[in-house]
């Protein structure tokens, strides 16, 4: 006790006495279904976040436009800087695109505007998946395949092989639309042996659908089977997924390299070399999509 003889404490401060208010000025917030729709809120509601819950409820309406024209908003009233002036620029293109009539050279500026604010790998895997759905609508052949090569490149996955069968008849080879289509099979049966729950379901589904997409072409069963020995090369065959073990609040896709011009260009003339049986007569397209120089 010695040690604190000569202690002395410091006079506390005085607060002001807490004034407790009435039962007839409370006010609860408003959660009832649909409270982010009324105009009048409680205060302490950011207003971002009234925005983008109206937003979406209206997408989920099918009310395209007007859900467009509150994401507009939000990119032009609110300040945004690195990873948030992607996601709204994204939120605004991804919104433009499920409108039908909304034309394409403003869908190829609003992507223009997008380029600059990527800033990771998994705002990159964003843009080429948006850049292949752009390109699609303006037909840009050239560009709309060669989004998806590097899509697939990085992730695997069925619906961006089943994208690219969307090409053009006229612009595709004897092998093209038949190996996509055996390539989204082949994936489907390898996601299957890992899937659990309504993910299973959801994936028997698209097998079934895909078989019937496959069966128009069963009296082709020779060529069916040659696809099945060319598309099965690249077949992930396991391996630990890295992903899996990331904390839940890393949502977006940080890790991983950027794609650069010279990079981009080895991936795509490797998958050209790896499909060549894929893309037999499609010379004309590849030179194309070779003669890009840009990302």
């Amino acid at each position: 006790m010695e040690l604190f003889a000569d202690f002395e404490l410091d006079e506390v401060e005085q607060k002001d006495k807490l004034r407790w208010i009435t039962p007839e000025e409370y006010k609860a917030e408003d959660h009832a279904d649909r409270w982010f729709m009324r105009e009048h809120q409680h205060e302490l509601i950011d207003k971002r976040e009234l925005l983008s819950q109206r937003a979406s409820y209206l997408n989920r309406l099918g009310r395209h436009d007007e859900a467009l024209e509150i994401h507009e908003k939000l990119k032009r009233d609110y300040g945004h800087k690195g990873g948030f002036r992607f996601m709204a620029e994204d939120a605004c293109l991804s919104t433009a695109l499920m409108i039908p009539s909304y034309p394409a050279t403003s869908l190829l500026s609003i992507l223009d505007t997008l380029r600059p604010t990527v800033t990771n790998y998994g705002d990159q895997l964003q843009y080429y998946s948006l850049c292949s759905k752009v390109y699609c609508r303006s037909g840009d052949w050239p560009l709309f395949l060669r989004s998806l090569i590097f899509l697939t490149s990085y992730l695997d996955m069925t619906d961006h092989w089943e994208q690219m069968t969307m090409l053009p008849k006229e612009l595709q080879g004897p092998n093209f639309s038949l190996g996509c289509l055996v390539k989204s099979s082949l994936l489907l049966d390898f996601q299957l042996g890992m899937a659990r729950g309504f993910v299973m379901r959801k994936l028997k589904r698209d097998q079934e659908r895909m078989r019937k997409n496959l069966a128009e072409t069963e009296k082709e069963g020779d060529k069916i089977d040659r696809a099945r020995g060319e598309m099965e090369k690249t077949v992930v065959k396991g391996g630990t997924n890295d992903d899996l073990s990331r904390p839940v609040h890393l949502c977006r896709w940080t890790e991983g390299s950027l794609l650069t011009l010279s990079s981009s260009l080895s991936i795509l003339d490797s998958f050209l070399a790896n499909y060549s049986w894929l893309l037999e007569g499609m010379d004309s397209l590849t030179m194309q999509m070779r003669a890009i120089d840009r990302l």
